[in-house]
């Protein structure tokens, strides 16, 4: 059995379309069709639905996906056990959470075009929670993620930023500081449950606001930056995020305490990335060997 048929199989679960697969791929639709029925004959099972359209996984094809997931990883220890130094070699999954990717993902490609090229990424986007619940069953081989709770038995974590948050609104609001934006002016919340969320959350609970007043979630930073850059109101972000989407006529409020947000890098201990953390590292641009315990901290046993 090759294993590129079972790359292209996880690839169409992650997507959920043949046509976008193959897109990703560089492959013709058809060329991809007749490899997943070439599958489906050498393993003698039926792994997808074509009665509905997009075509959609079996039960057996979910958990062929599910077992196809290990296999692959292991392919990809055996390169990297094969290769000398600290090279990275082979395919990787790698998971960034969305408001880290606008910024850190350009980079990335970069650096690993220029210092990487035995090496092929793919990436995906998401919640912190869901990111490392993923690294945990292997479906990443990393992730760039917030930890405000801490990362469970098994993974590793790597400090890669630690972004201070100020308070941000429009300079029209702000004729009576901080307090009169606490006491008058609606809050614009980012996700309460999201790691990011959870640091605001605690934050705003050492700044009383009345009973009656207005807090506004939303799940995009870029929305919130535009509703405080037209004067609806404020909000607690970290700086860079302020600093990327805001308006001339914001300014910030650093905060009296010394709330921030850790990115991290999260891996598992016995991945296939084991061995080459400071070289993920560095394209991360965070070039920190974490060996040497310089912001670096590892959780999980």
């Amino acid at each position: 059995m090759q294993t590129r048929s079972l790359q292209t199989l996880i690839r169409i679960a992650r997507v959920g379309s043949f046509a976008k697969a193959a897109e990703q791929l560089n492959m013709t639709l058809s060329a991809l069709s007749m490899q997943m029925k070439s599958l489906e004959t050498e393993l003698g099972v039926t792994l997808f639905d074509r009665t509905v359209r997009p075509p959609r996984l079996t039960p057996i094809g979910r958990s062929v996906v599910d077992a196809a997931v290990p296999l692959l990883h292991r392919e990809d220890a055996l390169l990297q056990l094969c290769q000398p130094g600290d090279r990275l070699v082979g395919q990787f999954h790698i998971g960034f959470i969305t408001t880290a990717a606008v910024r850190l993902l350009p980079g990335f490609l970069q650096r690993a075009k220029r210092d990487a090229p035995d090496a092929t990424f793919e990436f995906e986007t998401g919640l912190s929670r869901d990111l490392q619940t993923k690294v945990k069953q292997g479906q990443l081989d990393a992730a760039i993620l917030t930890d405000a709770d801490g990362l469970p038995d098994g993974l590793v974590q790597s400090m890669l930023y630690a972004e201070p948050f100020v308070f941000a609104a429009h300079n029209s609001l702000l004729h009576e500081g901080l307090a009169g934006l606490l006491l008058n002016r609606p809050f614009f919340h980012f996700m309460p449950d999201t790691g990011i969320g959870k640091v605001i959350a605690q934050e705003m609970r050492g700044h009383p606001r009345p009973a009656t007043a207005e807090t506004i979630v939303l799940d995009n930073l870029e929305a919130i930056m535009e509703c405080v850059s037209t004067g609806l109101g404020f909000t607690l972000l970290p700086a860079p995020d302020v600093d990327r989407y805001r308006a001339d006529d914001v300014r910030t409020i650093p905060l009296p305490t010394a709330a921030h947000r850790k990115l991290v890098l999260a891996t598992p201990r016995d991945g296939a990335l084991a061995r080459h953390t400071p070289a993920l590292l560095a394209l991360l641009g965070a070039a920190k060997d974490p060996r040497k315990g310089s912001g670096h901290d590892q959780k999980g046993g």
